[in-house]
């Protein structure tokens, strides 16, 4: 039972120091090994540590990488864009949207007209 408990009460020592570290990290501010008692002595939260360090070296050197844009960028977007407006509104489309749109009108008069016969009907 002592034993459960220290691995418990360690398991939890260690979630919160690698949650302060992966924090500390990602707000730019460095996080003291030696400063944390924990940290200083468990090596699953080292490596944890050294691990969250280097994704985090990796992650700014990605963000900080210049990204050069073809000349032709907004052009090609642009006319993807336009290609892509001509086919959602393409004459078949609307033709087939005001077919189905005044076989529902055609509906709503016929079973409308049934409707209110029969309570015409059932008045009198």
């Amino acid at each position: 039972m002592k034993n459960f408990l220290f691995n418990f009460r360690k398991n939890i020592l260690c979630k919160r120091t690698r949650n302060k570290m992966l924090s500390s990290y990602l707000s730019n501010s460095y996080f003291g090994f030696d400063d944390n008692i924990h940290a200083s002595s468990c090596i699953k939260c080292q490596v944890s540590g050294k691990r969250y360090r280097a994704f985090k070296e990796e992650l700014d050197n990605e963000l900080n990488k210049d990204i050069e844009v073809p000349s032709d960028f907004a052009s090609r977007v642009m006319s993807s864009l336009d290609k892509k407006v001509k086919t959602t509104t393409s004459k078949s489309t609307k033709i087939i949207l005001l077919t189905l749109l005044g076989i529902l009108s055609i509906m709503f008069l016929i079973f409308g007209n049934k409707r209110s016969s029969n309570n015409l009907e059932k008045e009198q």
